[in-house]
């Protein structure tokens, strides 16, 4: 009888370390749990401070990041209109569009984009040939009509070649001096 129960607490002892060893380590948990954290404070922000936006940005790259174009395109169309002006908010709503497979809304967003950033002068140069170069990549990718660009192999091409000529567009400009 006793060597039963000890055989049946060593088995019990063997299950309970074997799924302690499977379990996630440590570090990717409080990750998770920081990433949890700093979203929802990031929506209680956004939801006290609807025309803050400073935090729009943030939340809409967040959702980005973590893979929710739905939830940045949410973000975006729930701001108030002169936030949704804003050319940086309207380049992540067309990264949202991207994201979630609709190229053609992703371009003509990605457009209005950076007419609105030439318009209004609100960009930097970096900026400003970020979205220039998002604009490329979008009209290659509509040309070659990719559907979903997350799965389709021609959207890596589409950027790369699209980085190229930005760079090689990027050389012809001049040097800033200070005077």
């Amino acid at each position: 009888m006793e060597i039963r129960l000890s055989v049946l607490l060593l088995a019990l002892l063997l299950l309970s370390g074997a799924a302690l060893s499977a379990s996630h380590p440590r570090a990717v948990s409080d990750r998770e749990r920081q990433d949890v954290t700093a979203l929802s404070e990031l929506e209680d922000q956004a939801a006290h401070g609807r025309g803050n936006l400073d935090v729009a940005r943030r939340l809409t790259t967040t959702y980005l990041r973590l893979g929710q174009p739905g939830l940045a395109i949410a973000t975006v169309r729930a701001a108030p209109p002169e936030l949704a002006r804003d050319p940086l908010l309207t380049h992540r709503l067309s990264q949202a569009y991207e994201a979630s497979g609709r190229v053609e809304d992703a371009l003509g967003t990605a457009q209005l984009a950076l007419a609105r950033c030439t318009a209004l002068g609100a960009c930097n140069y970096p900026t400003f040939a970020a979205l220039e170069m998002h604009v490329e990549a979008l009209t290659m990718l509509q040309r070659w009509g990719v559907q979903e660009p997350k799965r389709d192999t021609r959207t890596a091409l589409a950027y790369r070649l699209a980085q190229r000529t930005a760079r090689i567009a990027s050389l012809g400009v001049p040097p800033v001096t200070a005077d």
